[in-house]
């Protein structure tokens, strides 16, 4: 029995909290709740002042409970310089008995550098299956360690108000690599009710700078009553934006329970060091008619920048079928996160059950290459009448519809020499914006490559392509006659924003042999008389018809009589009959002689080699 004082003072700690929303239906949130990563901004006057003395037996006598803060991350909190994680706090009690006026202020308005949250957070009740969840993000500038710490306020099973203290201290780290990191949807505490509807849960898997990590593994091994899956663990060769790395579990307790489940994995990041993490997933089995979201689609939202659109629709039930009242979104959804938008400002349903139709619409369409979480934070009176919060996080990226490139080095034709070493060709992929691409295959068989070329491999993919991953092919070319040609190399892939494409890459090639440029007169011989003019065309070629270069003569000491438009002659390459020089021999005098002037090119095997040309000639009066 409280006495009548004592009531007096436990009402009055509890109006501030109760009165914050204007009616309980809407729970006991104050301050400012904004998507994560818009708050944390000046604090508030502190919505709970604990009085100095509390009620006596207040509640469940002989208890004298905790409250207890479980974040979604195990451990250290790694995040990559640039990025950004949005985490969910979860806070129950230490023993299950409920605790009262809780409230998280002060911290809140002077978190580490790189943290946000909301400007303060209030729950009424705070046990199993009340659903008391803070949404915080690090988004760290340079690399660094630190420790955040929480306060928290309230009054305990036994009715002894707690002064402020720490209720949850998290090690967190900003590094220069890239992180797998795993959201749960629904975020926070899952609930699900003893003998009622199963509780889907979706762990999806991506990184937290948009690069890709690799070799995903997750063994789940034996979890705990209530809990299972259809897969005895998950793998993934790629993770990354919109890879599709998720776990799907199910939660159906059978018996009150509550804990929390730990998932441990290992990765590769994006410089191949060995890396790993974990993920709390806190569960209590309630009966109370608790809400629970759906998200589709389910995992990350994925939508192509600057013209793509994606609808997402959340549905809100609750876990055993029983009837909630009063849910409304307490997030102003007037002010989302750029790209998100909704068609009303505000959303709210007077009951929630199966199949009742409480759902509500979002639309996903980004204007620039950017990602993170949004989070929704909504309340409801569970079936008992007790107020009630919970949180949904969903996962979001900008996408790119990009393309998959392929670059030969040598770049150009390929050339090589008749019986010479094989020439190595490197081809090497890459996306057109430096944006993820996965799941790249060579369509092109490898065992029926033109005459002369060859691979070490039968075949050829990569899981990853974006500007730092390595995804390159080796092609050898040693040609066995000569040959000229385009080596076609065709390929697929599924680009940043998932769409199935495909590509093809040609690659020019000829033989070339230790050939010679052999310089023709036409006429072969000039016979002139005196006073006449003889025009005489010299065209230079090569005897096997491949391709030479640097052709030039000098023609500064041709005979009397001879001459030429300028003292020297040259061609850049010779090819055909493209590359002609014009002489004329104009007589003054009897004559009979050989005009002779040589010249120097490098051949197509690359070497430079000398000749002549000679041109017999005679004059009479």
């Amino acid at each position: 029995m409280v006495s009548g004082h004592r009531l007096v003072l436990f009402g009055a700690l509890l109006l501030p909290i109760l009165s914050a929303c204007g009616s309980s239906s809407h729970g006991s949130e104050s301050g400012t709740i904004a998507p994560t990563g818009i708050g944390g901004g000046t604090m508030p006057t502190p919505p709970v002042t604990p009085p100095k003395a509390g009620p006596v037996g207040g509640g469940v006598s002989g208890s004298d409970n905790k409250v207890a803060a479980t974040a979604s991350v195990a451990g250290t909190l790694s995040v990559a310089v640039g990025a950004s994680q949005t985490i969910s706090v979860s806070f129950t009690s230490s023993d299950g008995l409920p605790i009262s006026g809780f409230s998280v202020y002060g911290s809140l308005g002077a978190l580490p550098a790189g943290w946000t949250a909301p400007g303060s957070l209030t729950c009424a009740i705070v046990g199993p299956g009340n659903g008391c969840v803070l949404a915080l993000t690090y988004t760290p500038t340079a690399v660094q360690t630190g420790t955040l710490t929480l306060d928290c306020v309230y009054v305990d099973n036994a009715g002894l108000p707690r002064t402020p203290g720490p209720c949850m201290t998290l090690s967190y780290a900003a590094t220069s690599t890239n992180n797998v990191v795993a959201s749960v949807s629904p975020a926070g505490e899952i609930d699900a009710a003893v003998g009622g509807a199963k509780q889907t849960v979706n762990i999806n898997f991506t990184t937290d700078d948009g690069n890709a990590a690799t070799a995903l593994s997750l063994t789940l091994g034996a979890l705990p009553a209530g809990w299972s899956s259809a897969a005895p663990g998950l793998t993934c060769a790629v993770v990354g934006t919109g890879s599709g790395c998720q776990l799907p579990l199910v939660f159906s307790p059978t018996a009150a329970a509550a804990g929390t489940l730990t998932l441990s994995y290992s990765y590769l990041d994006g410089s191949g060091a060995s890396r790993s993490g974990a993920l709390n997933v806190p569960y209590a089995a309630a009966s109370n008619g608790t809400v629970v979201t759906s998200v589709s689609p389910t995992g990350q939202v994925n939508a192509t920048v600057a013209g793509g659109k994606q609808s997402v629709a959340v549905t809100f039930s609750t876990d055993d079928g029983k009837a909630a009242a009063g849910l409304s979104v307490l997030t102003d959804l007037s002010k989302l996160p750029p790209g998100w938008s909704s068609a009303a400002g505000s959303f709210s349903c007077a009951t929630v059950g199966t199949g009742n139709g409480c759902q509500m619409l979002l639309q996903y369409a980004p204007t620039a290459l950017t990602g993170g979480t949004l989070s929704l934070r909504y309340g409801y009176n569970d079936a008992s009448g007790m107020p009630n919060f919970g949180v949904l996080n969903i996962p979001y990226a900008a996408t790119s519809n990009d393309n998959v490139v392929g670059t030969a080095a040598p770049s150009g034709q390929i050339t090589a020499m008749l019986g010479a070493a094989a020439q190595a060709i490197l081809v090497t992929f890459t996306s057109d914006d430096g944006r993820l691409a996965t799941a790249l295959q060579l369509t092109s068989s490898l065992a029926a490559l033109p005459a002369g070329w060859s691979s070490a491999a039968t075949a050829f993919s990569c899981n990853v392509v974006s500007s730092t991953s390595i995804c390159q092919l080796t092609l050898n070319y040693a040609p066995t006659g000569v040959d000229n040609g385009t080596l076609s190399l065709g390929y697929s892939y599924l680009n940043n924003a998932g769409e199935s494409k495909t590509g093809t890459l040609g690659i020019p090639y000829q033989t070339t042999t230790n050939d010679n440029v052999v310089g023709t007169a036409n006429p072969l011989s000039v016979a002139a008389t005196t006073g006449s003019n003889n025009a005489v065309t010299v065209t230079f070629a090569t005897d096997d018809g491949n391709v030479a270069g640097g052709l030039t003569a000098d023609l500064s000491m041709l005979p009397p009589d001879c001459s030429a438009a300028a003292g020297s002659f040259s061609c850049a390459s010779v090819s055909g009959t493209s590359c002609q020089l014009t002489l004329t021999y104009a007589p003054t005098v009897a004559a009979n002689s050989t005009l002779a002037f040589g010249f120097t090119y490098v051949n197509s095997a690359g070497s430079t080699k000398t000749a002549t040309v000679s041109i017999p000639y005679s004059a009479a009066p």
